[in-house]
């Protein structure tokens, strides 16, 4: 199958439709993007605002390209960590709900709603927002923003400073940063959380009757569980449990040097139900 292939100048506006389509690789530098999933097979790509230099659109197969940098990546990142184009573009796509992204922005925002599948997502200072996804996804950020919505499945991040707020049916958490805040919204539940910073702050909220087991290490950070302070040994942190271990239960890991770690929990519905009484199994304790 040949290669199809559009350039957009400065100026132009653009509209494409293409009848099917089962990959996105999406570079752009700066301005706004929007990647909404449908029920149809093919795509259709609207397109503005573009300056700076011309935008690329191509169709290999069955795999669409939104190319405006025009500089060949597989890691996002490590590309445009430090890139300083100034191009923008104004993109609205609608897609399968099933195509497999893989995606990049610099500084433009960006609105990933509706797919169901697996998805690679970068940005080093545009504010990238997730919505109503299901599947695993893999996200990069410089200083960007990131913000899961109503996810379903799996979510690992590695970031330097950017914020990170997640809420859904998340099945596993992963979090690297530096000096990132997290926080945590949590249905059902998760099978794991496991978070590394330097200073960022970490806030997780459970259901009321959640069981976990905590490992949680702070150096010159506060631990939060539950509105009491665990206060610990220096550089011991705390190990504890909450509720039973025998079936479904969360595993807690969180490690910082000066951040805070906090566990809240969602309120109860009524019932004659009590909350899950804690169990400390490790040195750490608790003070109102």
């Amino acid at each position: 199958m040949s290669l199809e292939k559009w350039l957009v100048a400065p100026g132009q506006t653009k509209i494409i439709d293409i009848e099917l389509v089962r990959g996105l690789k999406v570079g752009l530098i700066g301005g706004k993007i929007d990647v909404i999933g449908h029920d149809e097979p093919g795509a259709r790509i609207e397109v503005h605002s573009v300056t700076g230099k011309d935008l690329k659109i191509s169709m290999d197969g069955d795999v669409l390209e939104i190319d405006h940098p025009q500089l060949r990546w597989d890691n996002f990142i490590e590309v445009f960590g430090s890139f300083r184009g100034t191009a923008q573009a104004d993109l609205s796509l609608m897609v399968p709900r099933d195509v497999a992204l893989k995606f990049g922005v610099v500084s433009a925002d960006a609105l990933i709603s509706g797919l169901r599948n697996d998805a690679k997502l970068s940005t080093v200072s545009g504010d990238l927002v997730i919505d109503d996804v299901t599947g695993d996804l893999e996200l990069n950020a410089v200083n960007g923003e990131i913000s899961v919505r109503n996810h379903v499945g799996s979510i690992g991040v590695h970031t330097v400073t950017g914020e990170v707020t997640a809420s859904g049916n998340i099945r596993r958490f992963g979090l690297d940063g530096v000096s990132s805040d997290a926080f945590l919204d949590l249905e059902g539940t998760p099978d794991q959380v496991n978070s590394n910073t330097v200073s960022g702050n970490l806030t997780v909220r459970l259901g009321a009757g959640v069981a976990a087991r905590y490992r949680l290490n702070t150096v010159a950070g506060t631990l939060q569980l539950d509105d009491q302070t665990v206060r610990t040994t220096f550089g011991r942190g705390y190990q504890g449990s909450t509720g039973s271990l025998d079936n479904s239960f969360l595993e807690l890991n969180a490690n910082s040097v000066s951040g805070n770690i906090s566990v809240v929990r969602r309120a109860a519905a009524a019932g004659p139900d009590a909350a899950p009484e804690s169990a400390h199994s490790a040195p750490g304790e608790a003070a109102s």
